[in-house]
C-alpha cells in the first residue's frame, strides 16, 4: 500500500480529493476548527501563486546568500506564528477558530506545492 501511495503525484492526490474533506476530520472535534481550518486554505489558496515560481497576490520572502537561494513558504511563516502563538497562549479571536485558520494556511502550503520542502538550495554557478 506504501507503494501505491509513494508512486502518485502531490497533484493528482490533490485533484482527486476535494478540498473539503481537509475540514472534515476536524469538524469532528469542533466545527470552528473545521470551518476555520478550510478558511484558511481558501484564503492561503486565493493569494497565493499557482505554481512556485509565479508571484500571487503577495510576494514571495526568498533572497540569496552567496551561492544559497532561500524560500521562506508561507507554510513555514506560518508554522512559526502558529508555534509562538500556541506558546505565549496568544489568540485574536477563539483560539479553535485562530489556530485553525492558521493551520489551513500551512496546509494549504504543504498539500498544494511539490516544492514545499525546499528551503534552502543551491543556485547554478554561472561561468
Amino acid at each position: 500500500m506504501r507503494r501505491i501511495v509513494a508512486g502518485i503525484q502531490r497533484k493528482q492526490m490533490m485533484q482527486n480529493m476535494p478540498n473539503a474533506s481537509l475540514g472534515v476530520l476536524t469538524m469532528l472535534i469542533s466545527l470552528e476548527l473545521g470551518f476555520a481550518l478550510l478558511a484558511g486554505y481558501f484564503v492561503a489558496r486565493f493569494c497565493a501563486g499557482e505554481k512556485t515560481s509565479e508571484r500571487g497576490r503577495f510576494p514571495s520572502l526568498a533572497f540569496d546568500m552567496g551561492d544559497w537561494r532561500v524560500h521562506l513558504h508561507h507554510w513555514l511563516i506560518f508554522s512559526a506564528i502558529l508555534v509562538t502563538a500556541v506558546i505565549a497562549n496568544f489568540f485574536i479571536v477563539a483560539p479553535f477558530v485562530f489556530y485553525g485558520f492558521l493551520g489551513g494556511v500551512i496546509a494549504q502550503g504543504v498539500l498544494y506545492y511539490d516544492d514545499w520542502p525546499r528551503v534552502i538550495v543551491r543556485q547554478p554557478k554561472n561561468t
